[in-house]
């Protein structure tokens, strides 16, 4: 017995011009990416405080661009001990 995804999902790799299995790897690769950037910039803003910052990026859902963009010129830099 054969299983076929839902019709909408078929449409939607169909647009993109890709396969069904394709079209899920990618989907699932942009998720894993997401969720881990999201995790790793949450993660900063709760430890330095940063309750602005961290709403913003518990609530958006930019595929990790902004989450990068609070990483890499937001973040308080941690101070070297020597």
């Amino acid at each position: 017995m054969q299983q076929t995804a839902p019709l909408g999902l078929e449409a939607m790799a169909a647009s993109f011009g890709l396969g069904l299995g394709t079209f899920l790897a990618i989907f699932i690769a942009i998720s894993i990416w997401t969720l881990a950037v999201k995790g790793y910039a949450l993660w900063h803003a709760a430890r330095e405080e940063q309750k602005v910052w961290f709403v913003v990026l518990l609530v958006a859902n930019t595929f990790g661009i902004l989450e990068l963009v609070y990483l890499l010129f937001f973040r308080p830099k941690e101070e070297e001990e020597a």
